[in-house]
């Protein structure tokens, strides 16, 4: 601790002293760089050189060095007038300069002689090269934001116009109301966990699974890019960036009203439903800006601007689920026609050979006596069969409200001094039902906000002083299926083990899950009680000098970070049916089903644990970085930079973190400054503390951080870039290397199964033997917390260095024809150090008990979320812009990619062995094509075209072959498994895959087989009709997916089951019509 606070003291002096900061800012601004020559093209020194805003006026004027470069920085995105004056010399203006969000224009300048008093007036032109950058990245105009077909209005969505961006389904718990739902970006190869979204210069994004709260309305947006490769020093985080910029407000005051509709009368329906889904969606808001202007009392003009808006959301949608569900035969356990099923009361000793066998069911049925009272009692909430093949189709609706605003104050305090302040609050509510509407729905509340600021302040002719703020707050609020106090399903049904752990609070429903079949998470899965409390803190810094050749930026980063959650989990029972009942141990391919195991009543294993109060971690994190883009010569430019980054490991709240190290005679490390273990954080702690008294010791007594895993202190990122021109202006070489840390995974980390203060007890029954666990007494009457032999946890590690991404690129730009370029770019990634859950108490594939078997025997699955996968991706990006000319733009953007990953693999084998295949995220081939052509009589189309290749899935099996305790093993690979033509009914050749024998792994790899690739057209047509001098009224009709294509998500991967291969859903909407209208003024 002591070498830790000293570490962080130097690392505070070093930023004081170099330049009086400590702290980092984003670079959200832009700034306009260039050099004044004479008519011999000599470099004028002592030109003065002003930048006029035209929205509010507001000028900067800076004057040339002796070679005569000048940078005028930081500038916000907007239209200016660059222009360049010395006595003897005409002054030259460059009308209309364009200066996007992150970007260094270069606009060059020539005086000529002159004895007279005159300006030469020069239309300019945005640049299409970027020669001072060796960083990949492409900025979305604000007429691009609202004008092209963005569905849902969501501005993340246009980052899939740009190279090696895909827009895939998103991650984790994915509910709408959670900043979750858009952490589907991946970027050059990086999980979309990793993408950052930066809105005015500071972080919003949410930390634990990625993804943002603040989804600002696109009419509130100036502009945003999209970087991939952000090679200045400045930037943390190893995923790409949204870098956004709202608008402000100007000395004229403008603003806009819009509604946007959806209605099921004009959509297509999906290719799964018996009839069209209803869909009731209206989109709403307006915005307003300007100078603040206070009659007879203040006029801001020049000095005092604001801008609001607010858009609102009211969604009634019905969404297509497809379950497969059992027949009526098969709830009277009647399974003929299907897989032979087994009668395990019947499990004897192999007569002639190793292991056991067991009888066939006479007829393939289940006797009426043996059938389960308990699987009797739940088969009412699982609904017959509606459609062929015995599935299930429904369409419930799910209900949606949300409300956004923006607010923003920019205040222009002298000539040397700017502020600005926003508050941005986004607040949404769903109402989602169950698959099975007997199951009722769950409530879901995202309620967040946003406050941050900055100062910028002129210190002289050579030097900028950026300080920024942020304050966010987010919150996750969930309810439980069958809400009702006193409704205990788990009474009624007859189901005993849960006694003394149950919420009675709310109601009571187990989650059941059955092979082959749709099961019902319950009150287990994100239908169940939940609370999580996120908040941060981030304060900025920078300061930039401009020297001679020489742009330097020296500052930091500090961020507060706190996460905090309460959660009901397992309290009502988890129980999951493999089919390995009623299976032929002696020869099990092709033989059980996992709801024949659930008609008698036999799980083949089950999980109880103690709902939680709050738990959770808090930290604060430093980072210091120094940038220097040197200007060797007027053709070559270098970015130089180092960042360095102290992220420690988040501390857990109230101490709540352990770490498992079987070496001790100790060996459970429980966080603590002290000798003591704050037991009353969680109220069953002391049950598990009584467990595991003489196992557990302090981290202060093992001599460990609180923080359990050693904090890394070695987060040193270098950054290089180059940009040279060696033919003029036309042509740009790009390169750049640069090292970028990711963010801590606090979903596997932030876990609340650490002993003692959280019993996850999971049982796994034997499986070829005669079954003495019932669903009705699976726990054979032992009270929670009696058991100390299937406890499971999640240990931290004691040492793990910080995930981090090497990054590079080479390539080139070329100016093609007038306002047409080609950008066509190698890049790399390399991955290390990341996150992953590592089992480290499974056994080996044999017979018997799994328990006995395990190299801990006293816990039951113990999962160590370690830092040791790693990642490639190579890339061939290219990328041709035209800007608009003839009424005409376009953007063609083309990947081709390869995307590799190491992952732990236990379910082929061993614990510790490591297989490398795809990522889940490999596509070999990405094309984005967007345009926008103006028409006759004032009408203007856009649309955007994408296609991407299918994504790389893994066949399974249902059940533990291996015996080892977890599922989802592999089967032995016989053939290729692809079919020429597949079908929503075999996707893939399920033939080409058996079930191991008895005890053995398969050898099945990962990712070798692919789903279904994907095109989309959407399409905007709209008119704008001049209503008066300065305002318009917009009409706009938008298709999304156009063709009414039908693409479809992965297949069922068991191929063990009647359903493997089989598709049940589609990977993209079926088409849908939204009309608008917007009066902008």
């Amino acid at each position: 601790m002591r070498t830790q606070r000293i570490r962080r003291v130097i690392l505070l002096a070093v930023l004081f002293t170099a330049g009086g900061t400590t702290l980092l800012a984003q670079l959200q601004t832009g700034r306009v760089v260039g050099t004044v020559f004479d008519e011999q093209h000599a470099g004028i020194p002592g030109a003065t050189i002003t930048v006029i805003n035209l929205a509010t006026n507001i000028a900067r004027s800076v004057a040339t060095d002796a070679e005569g470069h000048y940078v005028v920085t930081p500038l916000d995105p907007g239209t200016y007038r660059v222009s360049g004056a010395l006595s003897g010399f005409q002054t030259t203006v460059r009308d209309r300069v364009e200066l996007a969000v992150g970007q260094s224009a270069r606009v060059e300048l020539v005086l000529a002689i002159s004895a007279l008093s005159a300006e030469v007036h020069v239309t300019a032109q945005a640049p299409l090269l970027n020669s001072d950058s060796a960083s990949l990245s492409h900025v979305i105009t604000n007429e691009q934001i609202v004008d092209l077909p963005l569905n849902g209005r969501s501005f993340h969505e246009l980052a899939r116009l740009t190279p090696g961006a895909a827009l895939l389904a998103p991650t984790g718990n994915v509910q709408t109301v959670r900043p979750e739902a858009v952490n589907g970006n991946v970027i050059g190869g990086v999980s979309g966990q990793q993408t950052r979204f930066l809105l005015d210069g500071v972080d919003i994004t949410e930390e634990h699974q990625g993804g943002t709260w603040i989804q600002t309305s696109v009419d509130a947006l100036k502009e945003f890019s999209v970087q991939q490769n952000a090679y200045s020093a400045e930037f943390h985080g190893a995923g790409g960036t949204f870098n956004a910029v709202t608008k402000s407000g100007s000395n004229v005051f403008h603003g806009s009203v819009f509604e946007f509709l959806r209605n099921d009368v004009f959509d297509a329906r999906n290719f799964f439903a018996p009839s069209k889904e209803t869909l009731e969606r209206n989109q709403f808001g307006g915005t307003l800006g300007g100078r603040l202007f206070i009659p007879g009392m203040y006029d801001g003009r020049s000095r005092t601007f604001f801008f609001a808006s607010y858009e609102g959301q009211r969604r009634r949608q019905g969404n297509v689920n497809v379950a497969v569900v059992p027949t009526a035969a098969e709830r009277a356990g009647d399974f003929r026609g299907l897989a032979p099923i087994y009668d395990p009361g019947t499990t004897v000793a192999n007569p002639s050979g190793s292991g056991t066998v067991r009888t066939q069911f006479p007829g393939n049925i289940i006797p009426q006596d043996r059938i389960s009272p308990q699987a009797q009692f739940f088969n009412r909430y699982i609904p017959l069969p509606n459609s062929p093949g015995g599935t299930f189709v429904s369409t419930p609706i799910t209900a949606f409200d949300s409300n956004q605003i923006t607010l923003r104050f920019d205040q222009e305090i002298s000539s040397h001094h700017r502020l600005f302040v926003r508050f941005s609050r986004h607040h949404s509510a769903e109402e989602t039902p169950s698959a099975f509407l007997t199951l009722g729905s769950t409530g879901l509340e995202g309620p967040a906000w946003n406050l941050a600021g900055a100062l910028t302040s002129i210190l002289g002719p050579s030097m900028v002083h950026e300080v920024r703020f942020s304050r966010m707050y987010g919150e996750y609020r969930s309810t439980a299926y069958f809400q009702g106090e006193g409704v205990d399903l788990v009474r009624q049904a007859g189901i005993t083990g849960l006694e003394g752990i149950q919420d009675r609070s709310i109601a009571s429903l187990p989650a059941f899950s059955f092979s082959g079949y749709q099961g019902f998470s319950g009150n287990a899965g994100d239908g169940r009680p939940k609370w999580q409390d996120r908040g941060e803190y981030e304060l900025t810094d920078n300061l930039t000098w401009v020297t001679g050749r020489h742009i330097v930026k020296i500052g930091g980063r500090m961020y507060r970070r706190r996460i905090l959650f309460t959660d009901a989990r397992s309290h009502n029972g988890v129980f999951n049916f493999t089919g390995v009942m009623t299976q032929n141990p002696a020869a099990p391919s092709g033989t059980g089903d996992g709801f024949a195991d659930w008609m008698l009543g036999y799980p083949a294993n089950s999980t109880r644990s103690n709902p939680a109060t709050w738990w959770g971690g808090y930290g604060t994190y430093w980072h210091g970085f120094l940038q220097d883009d040197l200007k060797v010569s007027n053709a070559l430019t270098l970015n130089l930079g180092l960042r360095y980054e102290y992220t420690p490991w988040l501390t857990g709240y109230r101490n709540q973190a352990a770490g498992f190290d079987p070496t001790r005679d100790k060996p459970i490390i429980v966080s603590s400054d002290t000798d003591r273990i704050d037991l009353a954080a969680q109220p069953l702690a002391d049950v598990g503390y009584s467990l595991f008294r003489d196992l557990i010791q302090t981290s202060s007594q093992a001599g460990v951080p609180r923080t359990i895993t050693a904090n890394d202190t070695r987060q040193i990122a270098p950054r290089l870039g180059f940009a040279w021109r060696p033919f003029g202006d036309r042509t740009v070489v790009r390169g750049g290397y640069g090292v970028f840390y990711e963010a801590e995974g606090t979903s596997g980390r932030l876990n609340f199964n650490f002993i003692p203060f959280s019993l996850a007890e999971s049982v796994t029954a034997t499986v070829n033997a005669v079954p003495t666990r019932t669903l009705a007494d699976f726990y054979l009457g032992v009270p929670f917390g009696a058991s100390v032999g299937t406890v499971n946890w999640s240990p931290l590690p004691f040492e793990a260095r910080m995930g981090y991404d090497q990054r590079w690129n080479i390539g080139i730009q070329q100016e093609v024809f007038n306002r047409t370029a080609l950008d066509v770019n190698y890049v790399g990634t390399r991955g290390s150090n990341q996150q992953q859950a590592e089992p480290i108490n499974l056994p080996p594939a044999g017979p018997g008990s799994v328990q006995a078997r395990r190299p801990y025997p006293r816990f039951g699955n113990v999962t160590v979320y370690t830092q040791a996968l790693s990642s490639e991706y190579h890339a061939l990006q290219a990328k041709l812009q035209k800007r608009v000319s003839n009424s005409l733009w376009y953007l063609v953007s083309y990947t081709l990619s390869k995307s590799m990953r190491t992952l732990p693999a236990p379910e082929i084998g061993g614990n510790y062995t490591y297989e490398r295949g795809p990522s889940p995220f490999d596509i070999p081939h990405l094309l984005a094509f967007s345009f926008g052509y103006a028409l006759a009589g004032g009408w203007q189309v856009q649309s955007i075209v994408n296609y991407r290749s299918g994504l790389p899935f893994t066949p399974t099996i249902g059940r533990d072959v291996a015996n080892i305790g977890v599922g989802g093993q592999r089967p032995n690979r016989i053939g290729s498994g692809e079919l020429e033509h597949p079908t929503v009914e075999s996707w893939f050749d399920t033939n080409a895959f058996v079930v191991p024998s008895q005890f053995t792994f398969g050898n099945s790899g990962s990712g070798i087989l692919r789903g279904d690739h994907q095109w989309n057209v959407d399409a905007s047509l709209f008119k704008r009709l001049t209503v008066n001098s300065g305002s318009t009224l917009e009409f706009r009709a938008e298709a999304f997916n156009l063709l009414n294509s039908v693409y479809f998500n992965a297949p069922n991967t068991q191929i063990d089951t009647a359903a493997g291969g089989r598709v049940t859903s589609t990977s993209n909407q079926a088409r849908q019509i939204q009309l608008g209208l917007k009066y902008v003024f």
